[in-house]
């Protein structure tokens, strides 16, 4: 092993020289990392299991949010075609106060009253977002639309009071606005300052809380010197001997052409694929039952319960593989790919889509900077650098 990490060494001095073709996405320099530190924020997510009158407040709560959102989507289009121009934020907070004491809204005060000012401060992003795809010539506009009351995918988000600090975490509960104290399954202890907590609940029933902080300080991972080349690859990918694999991509240290390594084949993780039989079957299952009927309720809790299976499949592979990386590498090489030019290739948008590769690229940015390592993108192999 000792020969071979010189020699890794000395790949990676060659392309510090030869490797033009790269572009540096983070560098977690931990010398400037005091400039940046308010400015980083980490989430937690806990499952959480409230009662019978907690979940009915969490249902108003998401009713309540869902109603302001789209009522002032509507007042904003209506002022804009009456020739008002957009409505504000602060117009519509205002507009909320005076619209909680009007008879036929007082329902409204029963929810969390920070939760419905963020509600309009998303639509206000939504617009934002709206008018910047619009400068964009190659991405759809996206105008914000209104929420349905069949989503299942609910959620409102409440801001942490600092004054009386509304938001508490314990070992085995959580302090809500308008809930109380909520049995939650606390499995890592927070770091940082609590800015806000997101309660979302998914297609199968279950209800987390997402903690959103800041002001922490990531510990670096100490120096490896080495560093690894990450090509994207859809098919079996063939990569060194005892090394782990990510399921959409190929790691492998850089080495020489001339040397001889043991390769092995690793054959590529695909959790749809793999449950895509078990999908059409349920699919077919539920489409055949009567609308509303209990039965059909039953199916669909099948058919998300699977879903929900292979995403966390995906994600806890992603994680894994993300961490190995970061904790074992200084540097790591990335393969770029136009992920919107594969998803209009329809016989490999599902493949992709199922691979993760933009959330593998996501996880490994801000591990890198966090960390201390120095990711970087090319449209080439280190090793062809």
């Amino acid at each position: 092993m000792k020969p071979r990490f010189f020699h890794v060494c000395n790949i990676l001095i060659n392309c510090h020289i030869k490797a033009e073709g790269y572009s540096l996405i983070c560098r977690g320099d931990r010398a400037g990392a005091g400039k940046r530190e308010n400015d980083m924020e980490k989430r937690y997510n806990y499952r959480i299991y409230p009662n019978k009158s907690q979940e009915e407040q969490i249902q108003r709560n998401f009713d309540c949010a869902r109603f302001v959102y789209n009522h002032y989507l509507a007042k904003r289009v209506e002022a804009y075609k009456n020739g008002q121009g957009l409505l504000g934020t602060n117009d519509c907070c205002r507009d909320l106060t005076v619209l909680k004491k009007t008879e036929g809204y007082i329902w409204l005060q029963t929810a969390d009253d920070n939760s419905l000012r963020q509600s309009i401060r998303e639509l206000d992003l939504a617009f934002k977002k709206f008018f910047r795809n619009l400068k964009k010539p190659d991405s759809a506009p996206g105008f914000p639309h209104f929420k349905s009351k069949k989503e299942k995918n609910k959620s409102y988000r409440s801001k942490n009071n600092l004054s009386r600090t509304s938001i508490v975490l314990s070992d085995k509960a959580i302090k809500l606005t308008k809930l109380g104290w909520v049995d939650c399954s606390v499995s890592r202890v927070i770091e940082g300052r609590i800015l806000s907590a997101t309660v979302f609940q998914v297609p199968t029933g279950k209800y987390f809380v997402s903690i959103c902080c800041t002001d922490f300080e990531p510990k670096p991972l100490p120096k490896t010197g080495a560093a690894v080349s990450v090509q994207m690859s859809l098919s079996s990918a063939a990569v060194p001997d005892k090394q782990e694999t990510h399921p959409a991509a190929t790691e492998s240290k850089p080495q020489p052409t001339d040397s001889a390594t043991d390769i092995h084949q690793h054959e590529s993780y695909r959790y749809y694929e793999n449950a895509l039989k078990k999908i059409a079957r349920l699919q077919r299952q539920m489409s055949r039952k009567p609308s509303d009927s209990n039965n059909r309720e039953k199916t669909r809790l099948k058919l998300a319960r699977l879903h929900e299976r292979i995403y966390n499949q995906r994600t806890d592979a992603i994680n894994k593989t993300t961490t190995h990386l970061v904790r074992d590498y200084d540097q790591i090489y990335v393969q770029e790919v136009n992920l919107q030019e594969l998803f209009k290739n329809p016989d490999l948008a599902r493949q992709v889509s199922d691979a993760g590769w933009g959330e593998f690229v996501r996880q490994l940015s801000y591990k890198s900077e966090w960390y201390g390592k120095t990711l970087l993108r090319g449209s080439r192999g280190m090793h062809n650098a």
